[in-house]
């Protein structure tokens, strides 16, 4: 073989690996750049799913905030106030006909009479009542309590279809039938619903007006007239 043409072998083949190095790295760049792509579209949709799951959890925070404020606003202006749920009946205290009353011969002792609706809950699940739908059946239950002593006398029940009757048989007042609580009874959980939604006594007047705040002559009459030995 001439010289030359060796060294024009030599340079071809130089070319010819330079040529497939060259080819070879462009490849590895051009697979190295899909591969960032690739990681970068799925950096980015992982941050997509973040912020639409971190928005729909504060949407359904929001949602819940404003049904439990509806609810309270609800249950603020019913007339049936919910205390409690139990053993498949959900307790209501009747706040148009619950009051504090002067207990029968002690007028310095302001108590609550209670008027309590059970409602039977359906499908397990909480029974509605805002005051303007009246359950099919029910159970009234009439009580008085006592915060100071923490007693509770159990006056009367009524199983109710439809309307009530206004005649309704109780047994007349007796010292004897205050009841003092049970812990975890029902009417221990009864007493606790009920003198938190009842608060405080309202203030009393001195004289023989005392304990008589928030009734009109009318009802004292016909209280002390019922409950009177």
């Amino acid at each position: 073989m001439k010289p030359w043409k060796g060294i024009a072998l030599g340079t071809l083949t130089a070319v010819l690996l330079t040529a497939s190095s060259a080819a070879v790295s462009a490849a590895a760049a051009e697979d190295t750049e899909k591969v960032q792509q690739s990681a970068a579209a799925d950096t980015a949709m992982q941050k997509d799913a973040r912020a639409a799951e971190k928005a729909a959890a504060k949407a359904a925070k929001k949602a819940e905030k404003r049904a439990k404020k509806e609810a309270a606003k609800r249950e603020k202006a019913a007339r049936y106030k919910t205390l409690f749920s139990d053993n498949g009946f959900t307790y209501y205290l009747d706040a148009q006909n619950s009051r504090w009353i002067q207990r029968p011969h002690r007028p310095d002792e302001p108590i609550i009479e209670a008027w309590i609706r059970l409602v039977e809950d359906t499908a397990g699940a909480q029974a509605a009542e805002d005051g303007r739908i009246r359950p099919t059946k029910y159970f009234l239950e009439h009580y008085y309590i006592s915060p100071k002593n923490r007693q509770i006398m159990f006056i009367s029940e009524l199983e109710v279809t439809g309307r009530p009757e206004n005649a309704i048989k109780e047994r007349p007042y007796d010292e004897a039938n205050w009841e003092h609580l049970v812990p975890g009874s029902i009417e221990d959980e009864l007493f606790t619903a009920v003198t938190t939604r009842m608060k405080h006594a309202p203030g009393r007047h001195g004289g023989v007006l005392s304990g008589i705040d928030g009734m009109s002559i009318r009802d004292m009459v016909e209280e002390f007239a019922r409950i009177s030995l």
